[in-house]
């Protein structure tokens, strides 16, 4: 083999550089910059979020509950965010444990706490497995991308809640939407897909027990049947029937004496009647390990701190009685709006918020505003008024009346 001499190197590398710098040289000349400059205008990509409309006004409702003002639009159904006792526990917890873990659960995110709430809420739910989520929000959307394929079929609810059109989107499934709450209409959608398959794919049934959007009671039995009849996978969200429906608070398996193990996934937030924030996902061994592999967001994002995985254990034990309480609570309210107040309540009688429709919207901006100058405080929307209950109210009686006063006051006001 022959070598190069130390000159001939040289001599080839500035050859090799005088080669480069030509054609880089010879590129930029051939440079197209009006085509560049075209092409940069039509580049117009949809906004990653809908812009605020600088016109409309947005309020910010912070109420700090006293003699006067009483906050109705907090979501905190059963009154465990007062607790003395889970404050207690929260405190010692990040005393030992701290605030947060610094880590996905895989990794270095999970401590024995998480493993007994795992257990806990799965023997509750009476399910065999569960894993806990740190946001609700992606509980919801990467518990249907976990099991969701671009091959599969999804039937959900046409006024499905913005979680779970999220994880529908990530998915990438077809997506097949039936008439709210309308067991009928979900099964004419699953013949017309069927009658045109031309080879079969798996099916998924995503329904929540109490819509986000209208407070509706999701009629569970007559869905399962439809479900079972056809071989559909059936997912359960229950963020807002978890705790308050149901003699112990289980939720819609409890509240309509359906065996659990016919639901393949039970799935929602602990941001309504437990008190915490995250979510939980809960089914078979098989479904949760699954969860732990292809759940993106339980893989990539920090657990939910330990303190508040305490929260959700103690708030399970603090149940009791208190489910029932609430649906008599929630029952008697929703009487008194219909027929003292004359209002159309659009929401399920027990739903732990009351969803009220008034017409024109300018009756509905004047009854907000009565109600808010007086103290009382609930949530306008774009569904409609927003009351959320809090069971405290059964034991406040002085405070029960005079929201109930003022909320007559505020249909006189319109009739």
């Amino acid at each position: 083999m022959q070598l190069r001499s130390p000159e001939s190197t040289q001599s080839d590398f500035q050859k090799d550089t005088i080669i480069g710098h030509a054609i880089k040289s010879c590129s930029f000349n051939m440079f197209d910059e009006a085509l560049f400059q075209q092409r940069l205008d039509d580049f117009k990509p949809e906004p990653l979020i809908i812009p605020v409309d600088p016109t409309k006004e947005i309020e910010i409702l912070m109420v700090a509950e006293d003699n006067i003002n009483i906050d109705l639009a907090k979501v905190n159904y059963l009154n465990l965010l007062n607790n003395d006792e889970i404050k207690k526990i929260c405190e010692d917890t990040i005393r030992e444990y701290g605030v947060g873990t610094c880590g996905p659960p895989a990794f270095y995110g999970t401590t024995d706490v998480h493993f007994e709430l795992h257990e806990r809420l799965a023997k509750f739910l009476r399910m065999e497995d569960s894993i806990v989520y740190c946001y609700g929000f992606l509980t919801l959307s990467h518990s249907i991308a976990a099991f969701c394929r671009e091959r599969d079929v999804v039937f959900v609810d046409e006024r499905a809640n913005l979680a779970i059109e999220q994880g529908l989107d990530i998915a990438l499934s077809k997506v097949v939407k039936f008439t709210h709450n309308d067991p009928e209409d979900f099964k004419a959608k699953v013949q017309e897909v069927i009658a045109k398959e031309k080879k079969k794919t798996r099916k998924f049934l995503v329904v929540e027990g109490i819509s986000w959007r209208t407070g509706k009671l999701c009629p569970l039995p007559e869905f399962i049947a439809v479900a079972e009849e056809f071989k559909i996978r059936v997912f359960l969200e229950e963020s807002h029937s978890l705790g308050v429906f149901g003699a112990t608070g289980r939720g819609l398996t409890e509240y309509y004496n359906i065996d659990p193990q016919r639901i393949d996934m039970i799935f929602g937030t602990f941001e309504g009647a437990i008190g915490s924030i995250g979510g939980f996902s809960a089914g078979s061994y098989i479904a949760i390990e699954h969860h732990r592999m292809f759940g993106s967001a339980y893989m990539y994002s920090a657990s939910l701190p330990t303190y508040l995985v305490k929260v959700v254990l103690k708030s399970i034990e603090l149940l009791g009685d208190a489910p029932r309480k609430f649906s008599g609570l929630a029952k008697t309210f929703n009487h008194f709006l219909e027929k003292e107040c004359r209002f159309k309540v659009e929401s399920h009688p027990e739903a732990p918020f009351k969803l009220i429709g008034i017409k024109p919207k300018t009756d509905e901006i004047k009854v907000y505003q009565y109600c808010k100058e007086r103290g009382v405080h609930f949530i306008q929307s774009d569904e409609g008024l927003v009351i959320n209950l809090n069971v405290s109210l059964l034991d406040e009686k002085e405070k029960l009346e005079r929201v109930y006063e003022v909320l007559k006051g505020a249909s006189e006001l319109i009739a």
